[in-house]
């Protein structure tokens, strides 16, 4: 993996591990000093990095033991709260799946009510990620009528989420 590529992963769920670390430090400060110390360590062993499956979990896994080691020196925290910790983790990741699965179950429904054409021109510009220019070869309409196709779409979507 270039180093490009880890850097844009630790960037992607910095969010993330600063949600956890405030979780579990009840402090935005510590959290943010405490997620800072992590990204920077992972930076700097970049290079062992590549034979990490998942560098998110390696991160997140690596965020939790440094919050613990925190709490312990200020005696915050028992063997009783890290357990509860790991449970919480495991309950909120399964809320989580439950939660985006039941949302992309809305979405699928809510795409299906739209025009063809307005359905095509969301796929290829929010799931596929197609420029303008490619998504007017591709639909066989003009740059108006591209964003004139989207943001009646984005706008029916909208509309169905109220």
């Amino acid at each position: 993996m270039a180093q490009a590529d880890i850097l844009d992963s630790l960037m992607a769920f910095q969010p993330a591990l600063q949600l956890t670390a405030e979780r579990l430090l009840h402090s935005e400060a510590a959290a943010e000093d405490t997620v800072q110390e992590v990204v920077i360590d992972l930076w700097e062993h970049r290079d062992q990095l590549q034979h990490v499956r998942s560098i998110e979990a390696y991160a997140m896994q690596s965020l939790k033991n440094r919050c613990i080691s925190l709490l312990r020196k200020r005696h915050e925290i028992s063997t009783d709260r890290i357990e509860a910790f790991d449970r919480l983790d495991d309950e909120s990741a399964k809320a989580e799946a439950a939660l985006i699965e039941e949302r992309s179950a809305q979405l699928d429904a809510m795409m299906a009510k739209l025009p063809q054409h307005q359905r095509e021109a969301v796929t290829m510009k929010y799931i596929e990620g197609a420029s303008h220019e490619e998504m007017q070869r591709r639909l066989g309409l003009t740059s108006t009528n591209v964003y004139a196709t989207l943001s009646r779409a984005m706008s029916a979507l909208k509309s169905m989420i109220k």
